[in-house]
């Protein structure tokens, strides 16, 4: 799946801080010991490609000002020493101490929101790791004694993690860190559930809107909710073997199997017989597939239709990897479907196997 990543550099130290905007401007006072003089000092957005404000080192002292208009991720960048400080700020009055060449024990002080991400770096971050680690054991589990101990803990400290988030976000809601909170809870989750994220975003106000991770996130969430369960599924015009246009919305009322394949997917064709299962059982229980083909040739596509006993609707572009269909739904991979309620609702998606036999049981009446 195309999406965001957020996690760039946020990470290197727990240095690193936010801040709260204010009229005046900002005043960032550096005395970094280690820094030879003359040395130049950047202050950036998080791209690093922009010049927000600039010095020089003198005896291990740099002074950068200028007016931000909102609090959000900027870089401290030392070019000639490739170093670089990141922090998260607005107009305030930052001090930037430390000793080391290697910047370890730099620290950033005079940003009100600091302790906020030091919550998020020092008790909601670990939880995640955790996840992780447990994770990792359940995959190298030798034993399903060991397996199922492994889940256990992973699906505990899954659970105090989620609850965390939740309650971290209803008490800072306003603040960037939350924003923060949001991109990395998302992007480090395997489920990438879509709908949890909108509705925690739904709860941000003030500040936690203007920083670069609410942007991020509200471009996911467009994004994500294309095909994800829970979410409208996309009309589409296609035309089927005849060169007749069909269009999904004209089997609202039914369940509908949107159905990805082609000629030369193998995977799919070792698929379809599971498929045509399915729908042999179901066919005359308000249920029907529209399969859309990646195939390139008429004939491959017509003959593969034939040979498998598909006996459903079939629509194809025949634009290979840029049908627009699969273009429309994010497929990146075939075999893939999308299971349409009456509604137009997407319910399930990817089934395979028993799965699809077993989610049509479920709904299909």
């Amino acid at each position: 799946m195309r999406r965001i990543q957020f996690l760039f550099v946020l990470l290197v130290a727990a240095t690193s801080t936010f801040a709260q905007t204010v009229g005046a401007g900002f005043v960032i006072e550096g005395k970094l010991a280690s820094v030879p003089d003359n040395t130049l000092v950047i202050l950036s957005g998080y791209s690093g490609t922009d010049t927000l404000a600039k010095a020089t080192v003198q005896k291990g002292v740099f002074v950068l000002k200028g007016k931000l208009p909102t609090v959000d991720v900027h870089l401290i960048n030392f070019p000639s020493v490739q170093k670089r400080i990141v922090l998260f700020m607005g107009n305030d009055h930052v001090t930037v101490t430390g000793n080391n060449a290697d910047f370890s024990d730099v620290s950033v002080s005079g940003a009100p929101a600091n302790y906020a991400y030091e919550e998020f770096i020092y008790h909601i971050k670990p939880l995640n790791d955790y996840i992780d680690f447990y994770r990792k054991q359940v995959q190298a589990a030798q034993t399903q004694a060991a397996r199922d101990s492994a889940v256990i803990s992973l699906n505990t400290i899954y659970n105090i993690y989620q609850q965390s988030v939740d309650q971290f976000i209803a008490r800072k809601k306003t603040s960037p860190v939350a924003a923060l909170l949001l991109a990395y809870s998302y992007d480090t989750d395997p489920n990438k559930d879509v709908l949890l994220l909108e509705k925690r975003y739904a709860t941000l106000t003030g500040d936690a809107l203007k920083s670069q991770f609410a942007k991020n996130v509200e471009q996911v969430i467009v994004s994500g909710k294309i095909g994800a369960i829970g979410t409208a599924a996309p009309d589409f015009t296609q035309n089927d073997t005849t060169g007749n246009p069909v269009k999904l919305s004209q089997f609202r009322g039914k369940y509908v199997l949107v159905d990805f394949w082609a000629s030369w997917c193998r995977p799919c064709r070792a698929e379809n017989p599971n498929v045509v299962a399915a729908y042999n059982t179901f066919k005359d229980k308000n249920f029907t597939i529209l399969s859309v083909s990646l195939d390139q040739k008429k004939e491959n596509w017509l003959y593969a239709i034939k040979a498998d006993g598909l006996t459903w609707n079939h629509v194809s572009d025949l634009q290979y990897w840029s049908n627009a269909a699969a273009r429309t739904y994010r497929v990146e991979s075939i075999p893939a479907n999308f299971l349409v309620d009456p509604n137009g609702i997407i319910v399930a998606k990817n089934l395979r196997g028993e799965e699809l036999a077993q989610k049509l049981a479920e709904v299909v009446k």
